[in-house]
């Protein structure tokens, strides 16, 4: 039997002739420290304001000052359910801008949230695409004064389908 020493937690590890493994510890190598605790409490509080995903909160709370032993502890333990914090995450960017149903997911996984979180967001997000499209063809109208065809297709590479550009372009023209 060997017994190796991590700190204050000490782990035992039992090898047996049959292959098993047996492990055991004092449980207090993965005690928080003030800072794991204080992250956790910061992270609850920057999810009360902001939808992020886990890679987001764990950088914010590096931005906040927290090592990013610190941040991953908080940003583990804050009791986020991520797939609902894509959804407000998703309608949060809804709110300030028309998207595409490719076109939100796109963003949704640039802000870190896995591709599953963010079609999960997506698809519960309750977003009409034919009224995307119309806001996103008058969006591109008031910046730019371009033909419907061009604007369908502007449309179409924005992720929109082919239906819903033109019901888009179609409603702003």
């Amino acid at each position: 039997m060997s017994i190796k020493r991590f700190g204050t937690a000490s782990i035992g590890v039992v090898m047996f002739m049959s292959g098993a493994l047996i492990l055991w510890g004092s449980g207090s190598a993965g005690a928080a420290t003030k800072g794991d605790r204080e992250a956790a409490a910061a992270a609850k509080s920057d999810l009360r304001a902001e939808a992020f995903s886990l890679a987001g909160l764990v950088s914010q709370l590096n931005y906040g000052g927290y090592s990013t032993t610190e941040a991953n502890y908080g940003a583990e333990h804050s009791g986020a359910n991520w797939n609902h914090e894509a959804l407000l995450s998703a309608k949060e960017n809804l709110g300030t801008k028309a998207f595409s149903r490719k076109g939100l997911i796109q963003r949704l996984e640039i802000a870190k949230f896995t591709a599953g979180q963010a079609s999960y967001g997506v698809a519960h997000c309750g977003a009409n695409w034919n009224t995307e499209a119309y806001e996103a063809a008058k969006q591109s109208l008031e910046a730019l004064k371009v033909s419907k065809n061009v604007l369908i297709r502007q449309l179409e590479s924005s992720g929109f389908t082919a239906a819903q550009a033109t019901y888009g372009a179609d409603k702003a023209y």
